[in-house]
């Protein structure tokens, strides 16, 4: 049986197990939260609604992280009552989840957008596999620049294929050369400056909403479970030139059934290389 496991129940937690649920690919969710009643309650809604929406994937809740063990995938999302995980005590869960083996065969799916520095603690004091760590958060954001350039160009915003890199909100690059609009290239649609205007419009809409930050989280973990051929924009740790470890920045990547599935390497120009260069010091 295919198994999500949600760690916090919150509003990030809640739309990605609405997310999965409605998309119907996954067999199991279950929502585990230290407020029991409240991710319980939450699950009931959900599976009460499978039969109006026409889902039938099962909706679990549990108080004690032991329920994420045997899950492909974990999303660390949000307790309720807290916007995201965060400081020690978000460190203490994931060390929690470490001591019982619930992340030797799990993808972990850091979904808030304040998780870029959780998923840096959990490399540099866990020893988490960079392969097995994704954070989710970046895909909303290149949603947010597809609906932006969808209303420029009055198209759909589910024609247009981009991805962003970098560190949001202030260090982001949108690799236009590669990105298009029902397959045509943006710039034979776009002019410079309204894709400058995308650009300023999209670092004062960091960071996404919950329900865009649960969505993605849900893509992604439909990725590991059930495979997908799509590239995403993640938060990930890659390699320097040199060999080092580089810090958890955006990145277009391919997720599967281990995680990372492949990197790939964008064109960019000479000043969305001075930008991703700072952020990759």
């Amino acid at each position: 049986m295919s198994l999500v496991a949600i760690v916090g129940a919150g509003e990030i937690g809640a739309a990605a197990a609405r997310a999965i649920a409605l998309r119907s690919r996954i067999a199991s969710v279950r929502l585990i939260d230290a407020k029991e009643s409240i991710a319980a309650g939450k699950a009931l809604d959900l599976m009460q609604s499978g039969p109006v929406r026409g889902f039938d994937t099962r909706i679990e809740s549990g108080a004690d992280l032991s329920g994420a063990c045997g899950a492909e995938a974990i999303v660390i999302a949000d307790p309720v009552g807290s916007d995201a995980w965060a400081g020690e005590s978000a460190l203490g869960m994931l060390r929690r989840l470490q001591a019982l083996g619930c992340l030797e065969r799990s993808v972990l799916v850091f979904a808030g957008a304040g998780h870029r520095a959780l998923m840096q603690q959990g490399f540099a004091d866990l020893g988490l596999s960079r392969r097995r760590v994704v954070g989710s958060a970046a895909e909303a954001l290149a949603s947010t620049a597809r609906a932006l350039v969808a209303a420029e160009a009055h198209s759909a915003p589910h024609q247009v294929m981009l991805t962003v890199i970098g560190a949001p909100p202030d260090r982001i690059v949108v690799p236009w050369t590669e990105a298009s609009i029902g397959g045509h290239s943006i710039s034979a649609m776009l002019t410079a400056p309204q894709l400058r205007q995308v650009e300023r419009r999209l670092r004062g809409l960091w960071p996404p909403g919950p329900n865009a930050l649960g969505t993605a989280a849900a893509l992604f973990a439909e990725a590991v479970l059930v495979g997908s051929r799509r590239l995403f924009s993640a938060f990930v740790s890659l390699d320097r030139d040199n060999g080092t470890q580089a810090p958890v920045c955006a990145w277009p990547v391919s997720i599967g059934s281990t995680g990372l599935a492949r990197v790939s390497v964008p064109v960019l120009t000479e000043r969305d290389r001075v930008i991703v260069d700072g952020v990759l010091e």
